[in-house]
């Protein structure tokens, strides 16, 4: 018997590889027939991808609620459409519903017991914001631990204008003792901090990595990516995700690299936002790409460099990393998160202390000075990638939750009859 599934997130193909959208086939293979219901940016005309709330204004209307939750320190809580989603005819006639990023601001929290309890659910937690009184990563604060207040950095996404952490924290706590959920997470690292979190609690977690398909993402010829990315000969190449947002690094890998000798010279390969390594062209190479979905530019980026440097402050899986070492490219990362786990740091991955400036560039220059060890984590990178993070054991993960939540749905069914 064929089970039907709606995958429930912000977009489809920005995050296709852990929104659902490239797990639908793998799913297939085990009787889970996918649909996708998506809000903010819905890019694919296939046929199982919809949009949610799809009433005229329905936008408008989100982002003015947003505006009103911004001036009132609130956030995911005052939309009133999300009390309409079981009766969306995707989510009626799917058997189970996954829900990935819904706090984003086009769904209330509120409404989560209301869907729950009339459709099977899953729920992956993609960050630690579902733990915490108003930020996406609370770094070196504790205060989720005890319910929030008193909050020491305010303008962490998802920023307050007041601090209303407190009142945050404990309406979760109250709407989370009446949702019905199975929780997903894709790394130790957030299980981890699940077992410490007092929101938590009312949970059971499965821990599921996110995968890849190791046939497209693999080793590929360094020196042929090289010359069609026009690499100049004899330079040692790092790829990265250039981005400003807090979380990513950005500042520490640039303050790294004023830090390296100056007889190295580098080719710099950033992807997402330009302009960020202007200060080192006629010193480095820097080859910008911007944002770009183009999967097979991306494996080149792969392809050519010698390591991948992942610098996140914050980060509670990292796809980038495993997407990496599937081409067998060691990840340089900060501890701290949850890269060393997931990259298997000190074996294949190269962590050092978070935030570390000094430490991080010399790990740089160790890499960039020992081709032979870099070559050798990134073998090693390849072989776990294969044990660890193969889309299609994520999607026997996935597939076997379902069956299992479903079945305990039928049992309690049954008892409730029986009573």
């Amino acid at each position: 018997m064929t089970i039907k599934a709606v995958q429930i997130n912000s977009g489809d193909l920005i995050g296709r590889r852990f929104n659902g959208f490239d797990l639908r086939p793998y799913l297939q293979t085990h009787g889970i027939a996918t649909s996708q219901l998506v809000y903010w940016n819905k890019q694919s005309d296939a046929d199982f991808v919809s949009k949610a709330f799809d009433y005229p204004g329905s936008r408008i209307v989100t982002r003015g609620l947003m505006q009103i939750e911004n001036r009132l320190s609130l956030h995911a809580r005052l939309q009133p459409h999300s009390w309409t989603l079981p009766y969306h005819a995707k989510v009626r006639e799917a058997d189970i519903a996954h829900l990935h990023i819904i706090h984003d601001g086009y769904f209330s929290f509120s409404a989560l017991p209301f869907l729950t309890r009339r459709k099977p659910t899953v729920w992956t937690w993609h960050d630690p914001w579902p733990m915490t009184g108003h930020c996406i990563y609370p770094l070196h604060c504790t205060r989720w631990r005890q319910g929030c207040g008193s909050c020491p950095d305010l303008n962490i996404p998802f920023a307050m204008r007041h601090d209303k952490t407190a009142e945050q924290f404990a309406w979760k706590n109250k709407i989370y003792k009446k949702v019905k959920a199975e929780v997903v997470v894709a790394s130790e690292w957030m299980r981890e901090m699940a077992s410490t979190s007092p929101l938590a609690k009312h949970f059971n977690f499965n821990v599921i990595p996110f995968g890849l398909d190791l046939q497209k993402y693999r080793p590929a010829d360094r020196m042929l990516a090289r010359n069609k990315l026009g690499i100049f000969p004899d330079r040692s190449v790092i790829f990265l995700r250039s981005s400003s947002t807090q979380f990513k690094g950005l500042a520490q890998f640039v303050a790294a690299l004023e830090q390296l000798s100056p007889d190295l010279r580098l080719c710099i390969i950033s992807l997402q936002e330009p302009g960020h390594f202007d200060r080192f062209i006629g010193k480095h190479q820097i080859i910008e790409f911007g944002w770009s979905n183009d999967e097979e530019l991306l494996q080149d980026a792969y392809a050519a460099c010698d390591f991948f440097a992942m610098p996140s402050t914050a980060e509670a899986f990292g796809l980038m990393a495993i997407e990496a070492m599937a081409c067998a490219r060691p990840v340089l990362s900060f501890e701290g998160t949850s890269l060393p786990q997931v990259t298997f740091a000190p074996r294949a991955g190269l962590s050092v202390p978070h935030g570390d400036v000094s430490e991080l560039a010399r790990a740089i220059e160790r890499l960039v000075r020992d081709p032979a060890e870099c070559e050798k984590r990134g073998e090693l990178s390849r072989m776990l990638a294969e044990k660890h993070y193969d889309i299609r054991d994520q999607a026997l993960l996935t597939a076997q939750l379902y069956k299992r939540v479903l079945s305990q749905e039928k049992s309690g069914d049954c008892a409730e009859m029986q009573l």
